[in-house]
């Protein structure tokens, strides 16, 4: 991108912007998982069947992938910041409904418009972060954002359980709606400011000025080859990540023969191990002379034969098990970082929210996808380690569509320039 500066050191202003949407996206994550801790007692509460809350986090995401993409596109209208905050004032919202449930129905719908207004969130985030971070830095940033992901089912898990045991699951549902609240004033502090490289087209900035209309914009992001490589990426490579983590702790207990609290240590290192793994990837990256895309197809190269090693694990042998699950963490979280950002960067500037949620429906749909695909195999062929050695060949088309990726669009670049190089233009409030 033109007149970025190359430098990895940041400023404290940027870590203050990426504070902010850690929080943000943490938010997102807290709101949606506290479902699955509280559901044995709301289902126990609420006479609701097993098969009745199972579908409370299917209304989630369907709501969720509903607007994934027009949230994005919207985002490259309003601005990144206005919608990070309507994200977090809407998770508030939702979750203060739920607090309200009076029957099975009334909670389906507004897990649903939880969904609704949790879907533009990544789109929104990526955008920001696109703007307050150089491309030295960027994949960094996003490794260390990322991290929220697997940091709020932790703090579900200390809270939730707690609160509804005391007093009751109604107040746990509040707690949870006071969270976005508490945070939200910090959340808009945060992401006040000229951000150093929001670009500028025709003397007129993108984020501010994206008039076209959504056709053409979404017409732009679906013809983009990169944009259409990192959906092939995201369906395969995201799916096969989540199908495998939804069904590690069965496998490790109906398969292997360990006990559930064993699972859910081994399951705890998979965790740890991914953290690490996403904010390694980006440094590497923001350090390295390799490109992007390159380095992203070698980290996802990892991902298919530590698959095969986790299915191979031989039973009894608890050393190994935590070996290749630590080894699976870093296959399946790894590449993360760095498709993320590439999200951001191989695609038109002016279209960043637009295709974050177009790569991001494909995402979504490979988590939907995978795990139902394990389970039909599982019941086909009654066997976990023939239902994983399938599912480890999808690893492998990601790695391919990413080897044809193209960084650097000239065409971008020559009708763009950063902010900086610009002193004289007028801010605009955003």
């Amino acid at each position: 991108m033109t007149n970025e500066k190359v430098s990895n050191k940041w400023t404290k202003k940027q870590v203050l912007v990426l504070t902010g949407l850690w929080l943000a996206f943490l938010i997102s994550f807290i709101t949606r998982l506290v479902w699955a801790t509280l559901m044995p007692t709301v289902n126990s509460a609420m006479h609701f069947s097993v098969s009745q809350g199972n579908w409370y986090v299917t209304a989630f995401y369907i709501g969720y992938t509903i607007t994934v993409l027009p949230g994005g596109m919207l985002a490259d209208k309003i601005g990144y910041r206005k919608m990070v905050l309507f994200t977090v004032i809407g998770n508030c919202v939702a979750m203060s409904l739920m607090g309200f449930m009076q029957g099975y129905w009334s909670g389906l719908a507004f897990r649903f418009i939880l969904g609704l207004v949790s879907g533009p969130d990544l789109a929104a985030c990526m955008g920001v972060i696109g703007e307050w971070f150089s491309a030295k830095q960027r994949a960094t940033a996003t490794g260390i954002f990322t991290t929220c992901t697997s940091f709020g089912l932790t703090v579900v898990n200390l809270y939730a359980p707690t609160v509804s045991q005391r007093y009751g699951w109604r107040s746990a549902m509040f707690v949870t709606a006071l969270i976005p609240l508490v945070v939200l004033g910090f959340v808009a502090y945060s992401l006040k400011g000229q951000p150093p490289y929001r670009l500028i087209k025709k003397n007129v900035q993108v984020a501010d000025a994206n008039k076209e209309s959504s056709i053409v914009m979404l017409k732009k992001a679906v013809t983009n080859r990169n944009v259409l490589l990192l959906a092939v990426t995201g369906l395969c490579a995201t799916g096969a990540k989540w199908g495998v983590t939804n069904w590690a702790n069965l496998f490790i207990v109906s398969s292997l023969g360990f006990s559930v609290v064993t699972a859910g240590k081994v399951m705890a290192l998979f965790g740890i191990t991914s953290v690490i793994s996403m904010v390694i990837a980006g440094w590497v990256s923001d350090h390295s002379r390799m490109s992007r895309h390159m380095l992203s197809a070698i980290f996802m190269a990892i991902f298919t034969p530590t698959i095969i090693g986790f299915a191979l694990s031989p039973k009894g042998n608890l050393g190994m098990l935590y070996f290749w699950a630590g080894a699976l963490g870093v296959g399946a979280f790894m590449f993360s970082s760095l498709t993320n950002t590439l999200s951001v960067e191989v695609a038109p500037t002016e279209l960043r929210g637009t295709v974050v949620g177009f790569v991001n429906v494909f995402n979504q749909a490979g988590s939907f996808l995978a795990p139902m695909l394990l389970g039909s195999l599982l019941t086909a062929t009654g066997s976990y380690v023939t239902s994983f050695l399938v599912i480890s060949v999808f690893p492998l088309i990601g790695f391919v569509a990413l080897l044809f990726i193209r960084e650097g669009n000239k065409n971008t670049k020559k009708s763009t320039v950063n902010v900086q190089s610009q002193p004289n233009l007028v801010s605009t409030k955003h």
